[in-house]
């Protein structure tokens, strides 16, 4: 690589090939012409980038045609985008891993590359494509892994955004975590899931040596068809979640109940310090009461063990302690509600 500044300010990044020599018949490799050339923002800065290709001088090499290109210079972007790989890695990982939306993102990024926010999406767009196509290297470098635990273990499940749209199957090896297949499925029968999930894993070569669902009879019937002589076993979390969902409708209706009940001597304690002199000193911590009441009643359960109503008493006992704890202490008077 050779950098050179233009009048204008912006570096020039001239790439050759790595290597000098041809592969076949060791004479010089000669410059040709550019492969390509483009203005590259990166979190270094922004540069004009030049790709040369060389070729072979040695007019009877067998590989007198054949153009040799910076691997370097490949690495920087991907074609017809003007923004650098180390910029789309950014954005991925502070989407995909910190979590962050596509405002965030790009107040995080704007003091240090140019720019915007449709180009974020883009980029996010390029990071998943890139993702897709380095699957296949990753999971044949995992081989060795999978021999030593003797064959896979897979995991399917689908997501439904809302009903009538397309379903997201996810297929995943649940010993080691990766994902091996990612279809947006507009039928989930049988034989959708069968030739578009199932089957491209076994045309690959990959062992397996069992599989878990949800037991959905679709997949149930697309493993039994694919995969016949493996064992199939259903999810151990769906069937906790069943197995708790009786518990949890109770402990629901109960929360429903308290809430409603004190919704009403919510409004009325809110009016009734809303009554009290502006300079009672006593008024800005009746409200803190009031603000932790309110955000408590907003506690939700989440299936199969994580009560809410539980969780609701819990807090309102913990409040209760606290008030009887002020009145003992001279400080707080019961308000009429």
């Amino acid at each position: 690589m050779r950098t050179i500044k233009d009048q204008t300010g912006i570096p020039k990044r001239y790439y050759r090939p790595e290597i000098r020599r041809c592969p076949h018949c060791q004479w010089k490799l000669k410059r040709r012409h550019k492969l390509w050339h483009k203005y590259l923002n990166t979190l270094a800065g922004r540069f004009y980038v030049i790709s040369q290709g060389y070729r072979c001088s040695n007019p009877a090499c067998s590989a007198a045609q054949v153009t040799y290109r910076s691997i370097a210079a490949e690495m920087l972007s991907v074609p017809e985008c003007s923004y650098g790989i180390d910029v789309m890695v950014e954005v991925g990982y502070q989407r995909f891993w910190q979590h962050r939306t596509v405002q965030e993102i790009h107040a995080s990024l704007r003091e240090r590359v140019a720019i915007s926010e449709r180009q974020i999406l883009n980029l996010l767009a390029n990071f998943l494509a890139l993702l897709r196509a380095g699957q296949t290297a990753k999971i044949a470098a995992l081989g060795s892994q999978w021999q030593a635990l003797g064959g896979l273990v897979l995991a399917i499940d689908g997501m439904q955004p809302e009903k009538g749209s397309p379903a997201l199957y996810v297929v995943r090896e649940a010993q080691l975590g990766v994902t091996l297949r990612a279809e947006n499925l507009e039928t989930g029968d049988q034989h959708t899931i069968a030739t578009q999930l199932l089957e491209p894993i076994k045309g690959g070569g990959l062992p397996v040596k069992g599989v878990v669902s949800d037991a959905q009879e679709s997949i149930r019937l697309a493993v039994a068809q694919v995969y016949p002589d493996k064992p199939h076993q259903n999810c151990q979390f769906h069937c906790l979640k069943e197995a708790g969902r009786p518990s949890y409708e109770r402990d629901r209706a109960m929360k429903t109940q308290l809430k409603k009940l004190l919704r009403g001597h919510l409004n009325r304690a809110r009016q009734a310090i809303q009554r009290l002199p502006g300079n009672n000193p006593y008024r800005p911590v009746l409200w803190k009461y009031v603000r932790l009441l309110r955000f408590t009643l907003l506690i939700r359960g989440l299936l199969p063990f994580d009560l809410g109503g539980l969780r609701l008493v819990e807090q309102l006992t913990t409040l209760e302690a606290s008030l009887q704890r002020a009145r003992k202490k001279g400080g707080i008077v019961s308000l009429t509600v």
